[in-house]
């Protein structure tokens, strides 16, 4: 056993420690993740902040449409009333 660990260490000391080279790895390429899901997790956010300001403007186009129509349709029915007028709309 002592004969091993003798040799493990010259092993390590020569060629450096597998575990420890793999461990960096997995903890550079954990960071890497992380970065990465943050990024997304902001990009995430800003869509959603602009998915939430085109609705609340489509409710306002909505709104503003639904009038205009109201109120073309008030303003046919009116100028319908007008004999020489309703000639000329039909």
């Amino acid at each position: 056993m002592v004969a091993d660990k003798g040799l493990d260490k010259a092993i390590k000391a020569v060629w450096g420690d597998l575990n420890a080279q793999l461990e960096e790895e997995r903890e550079d390429s954990i960071l890497a993740l992380r970065a990465v899901i943050g990024r997304s997790n902001r990009s995430l956010i800003a869509l959603k902040k602009e998915l939430d300001s085109l609705s609340a403007d489509n409710v306002k186009l909505r709104q503003r449409v639904y009038t205009l129509e109201s109120k073309l349709s008030g303003l046919i029915d009116k100028l319908s009333e007008n004999k020489k007028i309703k000639k000329l709309i039909e």
